[in-house]
């Protein structure tokens, strides 16, 4: 029966399939909103996402829900939020109608997961600091720590934290000024308050809302790097809440030194408190974090179904608990066993990439050279004709995002390059993919190479 489960199960296949970034920008905020017969309804924020993720991923998610269901399912796409070119409520001309149950004043809008809690996170070495921190800064929000930035890559726990501190916060002060922000809404609520008629009052109510606050958390900062005018004002809000007693807690997919065109006023502000980052679980803390996910589910796992899937999804907490989650229902539908052949048999579609460590430089460079046609020399050279740069940028980028190596070591594997040739490097097929279909056929086209050892 098509079900929330259901969907629950295929993202946690999509999270695997689809590229990080892609899955972070297009599924992250999709909903399950009802099934009904073979169809099931997917809710997404915005108009633009709607076809984004029916043009080109309404095939894969299709597969990935009949696979959880297993009968072919219809998959369709609607609106849950209001189209892009309405205003935000707090901007509204008209003051909204007041909650049924309002909360604490400058808390009403707060939309912290109530899954992400400090009780819910499990602690490892790979994470341990930044726990310890966010823990602290909770029990003394602008006293230690200010500001405190967490970065990772996607899937290992910094959200959580964000959001577990600011439920530790309102548990102890419930009237405490808290304001959580996507830094995507904190850039659009700025561009809409610019480019609208009355702007200098919509101007004033921006910086109100986001600088009378006692605790400012703002989630993937990279963001920021889009626009000069986004810069602009969190330096302010930045300065106004340092300077009045408040705390502020920021999150990224890398360090501030390494946020492409970020301003050095904001970075040494950023840098100024204390910078964590999360790593990938070792098998210990994977095996501890499928125990606790099947507590929370009520659910008893045979210990050779947690070895399977602990040692089978390496890199990514997200994915190892939407493994989880696929076995169960996957057991559940199919009147299974819950044991390890029965986990082999969910995961069976997601392919060979989430099981394997990730590839190393000598793998990326020969399967980008092989499969645009470039020999390895020349990357390594110092050619700098456009065809050999723009080849020799996917493999930096696949370098860095998928084999996980920084930014000097994968600058001295290209011929002794800078690291900030490197970083130039990423940030511009970061750019391209947004535009380029082909692009990014070509670079699943080589991660499907490397998962195949090929």
């Amino acid at each position: 029966m098509l079900s929330q489960r259901t969907w629950e199960a295929a993202l946690g296949a999509l999270q695997v399939e689809v590229p990080k970034a892609d899955f972070a920008a297009w599924f992250r905020d999709a909903r399950f909103v009802r099934a009904g017969g073979r169809e099931i309804v997917v809710a997404v924020p915005t108009v633009f996402a709607k076809e984004i993720v029916t043009r080109r991923y309404r095939e894969l998610v299709a597969r990935a829900v009949s696979t959880a269901h297993g009968g072919d399912v219809d998959v369709t796409f609607v609106v849950q939020a209001e189209p892009p070119a309405a205003p935000p409520r707090w901007l509204a001309d008209s003051p909204p109608a007041p909650a049924p149950v309002p909360r604490a004043a400058g808390t009403s809008d707060i939309r912290l997961n109530p899954r992400y809690t400090f009780e819910r996170f499990v602690v490892g070495s790979s994470n341990r600091l930044a726990h310890a921190a966010a823990l602290r800064v909770s029990e003394r929000p602008g006293s230690v720590y200010n500001p405190l930035f967490l970065y990772s890559g996607v899937g290992l726990g910094k959200t959580h934290l964000l959001h577990a501190i600011g439920h530790a916060v309102l548990a102890r002060r419930p009237d405490t000024r808290l304001r959580y922000v996507p830094c995507e809404t904190f850039v659009n609520d700025l561009l809409y308050a610019i480019r609208t008629e009355g702007q200098g009052e919509r101007l004033r109510r921006f910086r109100e809302r986001y600088r009378a606050v006692d605790l400012l958390m703002v989630d993937d900062v990279e963001f920021l790097s889009r626009t000069e005018a986004s810069q602009e004002a969190l330096f302010h809000t930045f300065n106004a809440i340092y300077e009045a007693g408040g705390q502020i807690v920021l999150t990224s997919d890398r360090p501030p030194r390494e946020i492409a065109r970020l301003e050095a006023r904001l970075r040494s502000r950023f840098e100024v408190g204390l910078v964590a980052d999360l790593q990938a679980p070792d098998l210990d803390l994977r095996r501890m974090i499928l125990h606790q996910q099947a507590e929370a589910a009520g659910t008893r796992v045979p210990d050779d179904v947690v070895d399977f899937l602990a040692d089978r999804i390496t890199r990514n907490v997200r994915e190892l608990e939407g493994a989880l989650t696929r076995t169960l229902i996957y057991a559940e539908l199919h009147g299974l066993d819950l044991q390890a052949s029965t986990a082999e048999q969910a995961l069976s579609g997601l392919g060979r990439a989430a099981a394997d460590r990730p590839p190393t430089t000598d793998a990326i460079l020969a399967a980008t050279s092989r499969h645009f046609d470039v020999p390895q020399d020349d990357l390594l050279s110092k050619r700098r004709d456009a065809r050999t740069a723009g080849v020799r940028q996917v493999a930096m980028y696949l370098m860095r995002n998928d084999g996980r190596e920084t930014l000097p070591e994968i600058g001295r594997f290209l011929g002794g390059r800078d690291h900030t040739t490197v970083l130039h490097g990423c940030a511009k097929i970061e750019r391209r993919l947004k535009l380029e279909d082909r692009l990014k056929a070509d670079i699943e086209a080589i991660r499907a190479h490397l998962a195949d050892g090929s």
